[in-house]
């Protein structure tokens, strides 16, 4: 989240016409409230793609209706939801979305995004605007879905943040605390340690004091990081767990039971932040909102 601190705090949401875009709109007004931020409802017309696929000479002026017609309603969504109407505008800009919100995220304090991907094959090729978003925004992002939340969130009372078993970043768990405090819920602390320890090879069984020595490693290595962050958050309810298998089955399963889940993205070396397989997957199959916290 931004340390600016002589700025108006600003909420961020890509609006599209869709449900999905809706619903985004829906969970920005309601974080924004919450934050005490001004609502951008943001319309982008990739004006190179419609020239593309069309082959033909677009009047830039239709798109622009075309665009505020999306807007004025994701705006009446927005104020419905709680969201006053003095702190809530649009704007309809040409341009590809996800370099558009990037830019913009610079400025904000949250981007929220939908993910069209509902079901079946399309959750292989997940929404390329959420996934290049995630990767390119300064700020946290988070994306969510009508068909896995289309109810509002928030009567869990849980918030749930991953932490790499070989992680030394705090950004997402910091977010989490934020948001734990800000919404007076119980923050859930996971780490997902790999099936078998490094070295154990396939078809060797570990003992079960051997077992209980790596779970209880992993234990020690999380606690490590929480700890010096938990300090600067004394109110926060805080639930700390190591649990063992698969990253995205185990992370997909805990979302089940909390209003949000939030995720740290890593750098790469050569292509900078991108979003991983495992992040590609939470994204398709996450049955939460998703927070993802460079």
């Amino acid at each position: 989240m931004s340390t600016e601190t002589n700025r108006p705090h600003l909420v961020i949401t890509g609006v599209d016409g869709s449900e999905d875009g809706l619903r985004a709109a829906r969970y920005a007004a309601g974080h924004a409230v919450t934050l005490d931020a001004d609502l951008l409802l943001l319309h982008a017309v990739d004006d190179a793609a419609v020239a593309g696929a069309w082959g033909v000479v677009y009047d830039p002026s239709a798109l622009q209706e075309a665009g505020q017609v999306v807007v004025e309603d994701a705006r009446k969504e927005a104020v419905d939801a709680g969201c006053p109407a003095d702190r809530v505008r649009g704007q309809v800009v040409l341009g590809n979305p996800a370099a558009v919100l990037a830019d913009r995220s610079r400025q904000a304090d949250l981007i929220v995004v939908g993910r069209r991907a509902a079901s079946g094959l399309e959750r292989m090729f997940v929404g390329s605007t959420s996934v290049a978003v995630s990767g390119m925004s300064a700020c946290p992002v988070v994306v969510i879905s009508r068909a896995s939340t289309p109810q509002p969130v928030g009567d869990k009372k849980r918030i749930a943040v991953a932490v790499g078993p070989q992680s030394t970043g705090t950004a997402a768990l910091r977010f989490g605390f934020e948001e734990a405090a800000r919404y007076g819920a119980t923050l859930q602390v996971i780490t997902v340690a790999p099936p078998l320890p490094p070295g154990a090879a396939g078809g060797y069984q570990l003992t079960d004091d051997a077992m209980e020595h790596f779970l209880a490693e992993n234990a020690r290595h999380l606690q490590g990081v929480v700890d010096p962050v938990a300090a600067d958050f004394p109110n926060v309810e805080l639930d700390t767990k190591v649990l063992c298998g698969q990253a995205v089955d185990e992370l997909v399963g805990i979302s089940e039971d909390v209003d949000l889940l939030i995720v740290g993205m890593k750098r790469h070396p050569i292509l900078g932040w991108t979003a991983g397989g495992v992040i590609r997957g939470i994204m398709a199959h996450s049955r939460s909102p998703l927070a993802v916290v460079h």
